[in-house]
């Protein structure tokens, strides 16, 4: 079984307004060709893209209240990160 993995962070700026890990198993996936005939995108390509969007188009509301402690460049949030990803 070949699985891929996709990790989604979604920022506002420095403002980071989603964060999401995905796997996905290779044999499921759709391919559909671009225009160019060279390359490809998956089904799954194009649904995260839609989640990335509707985020983006968010209300303040929607999007929560600000949290410094997403902001891209804090070195102790990418410690916590890091140790987080290793394990």
């Amino acid at each position: 079984m070949k699985m891929k993995k996709r990790v989604m962070c979604v920022y506002d700026g420095q403002r980071r307004l989603w964060k999401d890990d995905m796997m996905l198993d290779r044999d499921y996936e759709c391919r559909l060709k671009l225009p160019d005939g060279k390359g490809y995108i998956t089904d799954f390509d194009i649904h995260t893209l839609k989640r990335a969007d509707a985020l983006h188009n968010a209300t303040e509301e929607e999007k929560g209240p600000w949290r410094p402690d997403n902001i891209i460049g804090d070195s102790n949030n990418l410690t916590a990160e890091l140790e987080e990803f290793v394990g």
